[in-house]
């Protein structure tokens, strides 16, 4: 009798970027929910939405300490409850990526007590830099109704903020993108004409892993943020990691909703939004849960699951008109993305002046939130005054002539 294919599907739900802390109006985010009421507030709308999966993916872009129960730890920004790691093991996660842009955020002992942390619980992590000779990226292998799936994770973004970060975890310092806002153009061309070539370690890992599983999955932390479509030079990235063996690859960072593409018979997605963030405005509050499911005849499918954070950075799911908004979004990225001019639509100084235009509306926007919080908050008084001092000091240095963002 021949065996039930549905049975020997393998299902990887996976989601954008989760943190844990207070980030943009301290006192007033996901740490201050789950310190209300549980640490398991933030997931609790959306657990039924994993039931079933055999492997459950997301980005930690924060990380998890006892230091944040104490008092004076407001600075912690990026910082959640140790619980929450329970929470999401309760929940279904197995493995989570650090490779981030923030995983440093706060050092080096709190980074590690994350890790050690999360393992605790059972959930395996993607994106540590590997202390053997074999590997860049310390894959994670798992096994899934017979077959193996090995995941690797990298960062591309701000890989120069901390120091210590290439210690801990995997960067590629051989982007074709340019992540710093001193551009040029004719460089970024000449690296996008060697596409293939860059990104030396990542492409040797997927060569490697590929040789020991059956699936290889890739959580790449890339692009640039608040814009609906990824720069031209990651499309080029994506597709030679799909040439050197890459199976599936799941994109985070931009922190909002991003569409997706199948290279050579491999799905690319390149960005999930944000999952679970302290962000207020509407855009970075619409997400989605990819339910991919690996099919043994090697064509895999998949479905998105509209969701969307309330204003109690829980996600919920949504229909009617919040749903059709969520698949426009997507539709359009699909659009541009697969366009027959997309070198020119993704051009990446013209992406990246569509991010610094969102970056600084977003800065504003967050200052407004503040000053609406404050009536019910005096607490955040002091928050809008250093702010205020913060934004005086660097008017100072850019009259200077010195180049710094907010």
């Amino acid at each position: 009798m021949a065996e039930n294919t549905e049975e020997q599907t393998i299902i990887l739900s996976a989601v954008g970027d989760i943190c844990p802390g207070d980030v943009n109006i301290m006192g007033m985010g996901v740490l201050s929910k789950s310190k209300k009421y549980s640490a398991d507030y933030p997931i609790q709308k959306a657990r039924a939405f994993f039931a079933g999966a055999d492997i459950v993916l997301g980005n930690l872009e924060g990380l998890l300490t006892s230091k944040v129960k104490l008092n004076g730890s407001n600075n912690l920004r990026f910082c959640g409850l140790p619980e929450f790691a329970d929470a999401l093991a309760q929940t279904g996660f197995t493995v989570l990526d650090l490779a981030n842009n923030h995983t440093l955020e706060h050092g080096p002992e709190i980074f590690l007590e994350t890790v050690d942390i999360l393992k605790k619980t059972g959930i395996q992590i993607c994106g540590l830099r590997s202390k053997s000779t074999s590997y860049y990226s310390e894959p994670v292998i798992l096994l899934a109704k017979g077959r193996r799936i090995g995941l690797l994770g990298y960062n591309w973004v701000g890989k120069d903020n901390f120091p210590d970060a290439d210690q801990y975890i995997a960067q590629s310092h051989d982007s074709v993108v340019n992540y710093t806002w001193n551009r040029d153009s004719h460089i970024d061309k000449k690296h996008q004409a060697v596409a293939h070539v860059r990104n030396t370690n990542v492409i040797k890992d997927i060569k490697t892993l590929k040789k020991e599983v059956d699936h290889v999955v890739l959580m790449a932390h890339w692009g640039y943020e608040f814009v609906h479509y990824p720069p031209y030079g990651v499309t080029l990235e994506a597709r030679s990691f799909i040439d050197a063996g890459a199976d599936l690859i799941i994109g985070n960072h931009p922190h909002v909703l991003q569409g997706m593409e199948q290279f050579n018979g491999k799905w690319i997605f390149y960005s999930l939004g944000n999952f679970i963030f302290d962000m207020r405005s509407e855009v970075t509050r619409k997400t989605a849960i990819l339910d991919y499911r690996i099919n043994e005849n090697d064509e895999d499918t998949f479905d998105l699951l509209y969701m969307k954070m309330s204003k109690n950075f829980q996600p919920v799911s949504v229909s009617g008109a919040e749903k059709k908004s969520i698949a426009a979004i997507i539709k359009n990225s699909i659009r541009v993305i697969q366009a027959k001019n997309n070198a020119l639509l993704l051009d990446d100084d013209s992406v990246y002046k569509q991010f610094e235009k969102q970056y600084n509306r977003g800065k504003f926007y967050n200052i407004l939130n503040h000053i609406l919080a404050l009536p019910r908050n005096p607490f955040v008084s002091r928050i809008i005054a250093i702010k205020i001092l913060n934004f005086l000091k660097l008017l100072i240095l850019r009259v200077r002539g010195k180049k710094i963002r907010w």
